[in-house]
């Protein structure tokens, strides 16, 4: 067997098991599959994702942070990848420097639900409730599955608090 295909069903073996490690939430046992990946195979963007995403599960919001920026600059196209970051951002630095990625995120992928509903729980949390509001408003007209997860959410408690306060109207 030539050493081209030995690496690729390493690469497959290895990479399968991490992923199964991760749905198990084994994050060590990802760790070390993805270590076993054949490095010709380790600077593929789908493994840079999927440690991205180990990272992200895991609880390591600074290593996951370069990851999705390289990710990001990789494929501007993808808006995923600021949400991601700014998932990232938030709980590694703060608020307000995620709220930054997410508001440029927002010009380049105005019809994504995500990233609005994102900015309203950003902005409930400094308590910025009339934004909030707007933010909010502005995620379900784009995907109405938002006002849901809304009532849920507990990034918006305080813009709830609000409304049942009456110092803002219900958003729908």
């Amino acid at each position: 067997m030539e050493t081209g295909r030995e690496d690729q069903l390493k690469f497959a073996k290895h990479f399968e098991r991490a992923q199964g490690w991760l749905l198990l939430e084994n994050y060590t046992a990802a760790d070390r599959a993805l270590r076993l990946i054949p490095k010709t195979f380790r600077g593929r963007p789908e493994v840079a994702q999927f440690r991205a995403q180990l990272h992200l599960a895991a609880g390591r919001w600074a290593r996951a942070v370069p990851l999705l920026r390289r990710l990001q600059k990789q494929d501007p196209t993808e808006p995923q990848y600021a949400v991601s970051l700014a998932f990232a951002v938030r709980r590694a630095q703060s608020i307000a420097k995620a709220e930054q990625i997410l508001l440029e995120a927002s010009r380049r992928f105005p019809h994504e639900a995500v990233i609005w509903f994102n900015l309203a729980c950003y902005a409930a949390q400094q308590g910025d409730i009339p934004n909030a509001f707007g933010l909010l408003r502005a995620a379900v007209n784009r995907d109405v599955a938002y006002r849901d997860l809304a009532k849920t959410d507990s990034d918006l408690a305080p813009f709830w608090a609000a409304v049942n306060a009456g110092t803002v109207e219900k958003p729908w």
